[in-house]
């Protein structure tokens, strides 16, 4: 008779979890907010990722950032007019062909110069912006099956204007995403702050996300940081995510736009990325500078001044000489270096560079020393024309995030 008990209680239990995992799998998500702890922490790659899994998991997958800050103009088929929304937009929507939804309700907020001063003044209300906010939240969240929200920022960007992450994240019943660089004491310092923000306004944390994690230290921040966030919060580690230094690296493209030039020439190269550690300045003699260049990483920026025609002629030839004798793939790329008051490069040199599709240069108005420091100040942002940077970035976090905590998290959150 007990066995019999016994043998009853277990296919009870079996049952009961059975019909536990049927509800889960059935029950939708609270909207899934994404917010970092500070500035170029992967927040947006982070973004790419979560949405890439959810579109693997729910036919069809929101998303919104309902506060942004720099903006563009796209066009809205709904409206038939150009509007303007947050950039991240524009990548998560082509790159996901988030057809279900249009532009005029992903961006619903946008905070230009001058927006703050305004709302101080009066000339713009908080509940002008609550509406449009819940308005936009309302369009895409009817439409999908799930709605993944970006941030802008941490959990108190746009306080002053009664917007900020925590409070939108609460109004829309979110569940929290928390984003911090790799580390250990820094970055639970950092997510406490922002916790302690999301506890004020009731927002509950789904879990965090460690980015950029030093792969020598991989294990041990997975191990310490999951350890002390369940310790201490009650909070899982959705992931880590070990650094991938490619993703940092500035693409021509990027450099484009830091200096606010075009390539002269080898525009067709404009999406190749390059090492901030295999920049190299040109000081020496136009025989060292050839040595260097048939000797060392073939992908290698190198920078001189603009009066150095030696230098800039002779990175021409030896791109002619690469490509006749096809010694191995050309991919050095030249910044030719000097302001735009006091220098200017001679004409007969400019008409050389005719025909050099596959040597990338770039002439920039300022000097070496201020050109390769604003480089390695430059943090470059994934963009939806450089596809190659975003898929690799989805491909690396995807993998190393826990889906299925994360959905447990935000769906219990419904209870």
């Amino acid at each position: 008779m007990r066995g019999m008990i016994q043998q009853s209680s277990v296919r009870i239990s079996r049952c009961a979890a059975s019909s536990a995992r049927r509800s889960l799998s059935t029950l939708r998500p609270r909207p899934i907010f994404v917010a970092a702890t500070k500035q170029h922490v992967g927040k947006t790659t982070t973004s790419l990722a979560l949405m890439s899994g959810l579109q693997k998991r729910f036919p069809k997958v929101g998303f919104i950032k309902p506060v942004g800050q720099q903006h563009v103009t796209v066009y809205s088929p709904v409206l038939d007019e150009d509007i303007r929304v947050d950039k991240d937009i524009c990548l998560l929507k082509e790159q996901f062909h988030l057809d279900h939804i249009d532009y005029r309700h992903m961006s619903p907020v946008i905070i230009p110069r001058g927006y703050t001063k305004k709302y101080i003044d009066g000339k713009i209300s908080y509940d002008e912006q609550l509406q449009q906010i819940n308005t936009a939240f309302g369009e895409v969240s009817g439409a999908s099956d799930v709605v993944l929200i970006e941030g802008t920022g941490h959990c108190a960007v746009g306080s002053i204007v009664n917007v900020n992450n925590a409070q939108v994240a609460k109004m829309l019943g979110a569940s929290m995403v928390l984003i911090a660089n790799g580390g250990l004491g820094s970055a639970f310092d950092e997510l406490e702050l922002n916790r302690v923000l999301c506890e004020k306004h009731n927002v509950p944390i789904a879990g965090v996300v460690i980015n950029k994690v030093l792969p020598d230290k991989y294990e041990q921040t997975k191990y310490y940081m999951g350890k002390a966030l369940l310790d201490t919060w009650n909070i899982p580690l959705l992931g880590c995510i070990p650094d991938r230094p490619f993703l940092g690296c500035p693409a021509l493209a990027d450099l484009e736009k830091l200096f606010h030039t075009d390539l002269v020439c080898g525009g067709m190269h404009r999406y190749r990325h390059y090492s901030v550690q295999d920049m190299n300045l040109i000081t020496t003699s136009l025989t060292r500078f050839l040595e260097n260049i048939r000797s060392k990483h073939p992908r290698t920026l190198y920078i001189c001044h603009i009066t150095r025609d030696d230098i800039i002629l002779g990175f021409m030839a030896e791109y002619q000489r690469n490509r006749r004798e096809e010694e191995r793939p050309f991919e050095a790329a030249l910044l030719v270096c000097g302001r735009k008051d006091k220098y200017q490069m001679a004409d007969e040199v400019r008409d050389m560079f005719e025909g050099l599709e596959g040597a990338p240069v770039m002439v920039v108005g300022y000097s070496t020393h201020q050109a390769m420091q604003m480089i390695h100040d430059y943090t470059p942002k994934l963009n939806i024309d450089d596809k190659n940077r975003v898929e690799k970035a989805v491909e690396h976090y995807e993998r190393y995030i826990d889906f299925d905590q994360l959905l447990q998290r935000a769906s219990f959150a419904n209870e």
